[in-house]
């Protein structure tokens, strides 16, 4: 699966090496008032900063997005960080790394 933001287009897809994104499915924008921490700052700065399609993008990020292969609905920011986590040593020996 794919998420896409960009001029050609705001979408959650299946990314086929022939047919490219297929099953498109539109993603949910966070409303900018209610977004908080970096979120906030990022949409802020580029409002601030006149630029009116990258802060679209930002609320996008922050967004949902649907899976299309089962319909389930996910926070695509939070998915993004969870998956690209680094490995964090120690954390099931009580932190000390032994």
């Amino acid at each position: 699966m794919t998420i896409a933001i960009g001029a050609y287009g705001r979408y959650s897809a299946i990314r086929d090496w022939n047919l490219g994104d297929v099953d498109r499915r539109d993603l949910r924008p966070a409303d900018p008032a209610a977004l908080s921490g970096v979120g906030r700052r990022m949409h802020a700065t580029a409002v601030r900063d006149g630029q009116g399609p990258f802060a679209d993008g930002i609320a996008h990020i922050f967004g949902h997005a649907d899976c299309p292969h089962c319909a389930c609905v996910f926070d695509i920011a939070e998915e993004y960080t969870s998956a690209n986590r680094p490995v964090m040593w120690g954390c099931s020996d009580g932190g000390d790394g032994y």
